[in-house]
């Protein structure tokens, strides 16, 4: 199993490196958002507006972990993007246990995990949180910082490598991660 799983925060560039390499590689990609959006058959963005969090949750997970588990059963390479949220917001967060449990094997059988992240600044100006904004919009510029912290110790934990995506392009990590894999 040649398996390559992209984590990190929004704005990090994950989906699109993970494109790019399944473009380059010639392998299959998955990814958990787009794999919400199609289940759904809505945007990421209706879908934050339209559904509960927790279903949303749910479906991360469980999609999450059919993902992995897909993968231990294939001898080809592919590459793997986990959404943000995919980790659970802390190392002992019970409901995301089982994709933290699956990934945890998939490493064991010899699957990369790298994390990508970038400044606090760059991943803001990415997820456009630093244009103007309506006032009666409580501080998303605070929400997002915080679940920053809270995540990175959850990515570090699981990841093999970090790469800072700040002033970098798509291409240029996405070459910098295949010297990796």
């Amino acid at each position: 199993m040649s398996l390559l799983v992209l984590i990190g925060p929004p704005g990090a560039l994950v989906a699109d490196v993970t494109r790019l390499l399944s473009q380059e590689r010639g392998v299959p990609a998955a990814s958990t958002d787009s794999a919400v959006s199609a289940l759904l058959g809505e945007s990421l963005d209706q879908i934050a507006i339209e559904h509960d969090q927790s279903e949303i949750r749910r479906l991360e997970r469980d999609v999450a972990v059919a993902f992995l588990r897909d993968a231990a059963q294939s001898e080809d390479a592919r590459v793997l993007a986990l959404g943000s949220g995919c980790l659970g917001d802390s190392a002992d967060d019970p409901f995301f246990a089982p994709v933290r449990a699956e990934l945890a094997a998939r490493r064991a059988e010899g699957g990369l995990v790298v994390e990508l992240t970038g400044d606090f600044h760059t991943l803001v100006h990415r997820t456009h949180l630093d244009g103007p904004r309506l006032a009666a919009v409580f501080s998303p510029r605070k929400i997002f910082y915080d679940q920053l912290q809270v995540r990175e110790t959850v990515y570090r934990a699981v990841a093999d490598h970090v790469i800072d995506t700040s002033g970098k392009t798509a291409v240029d990590v996405a070459r910098h991660v295949g010297t990796l894999w």
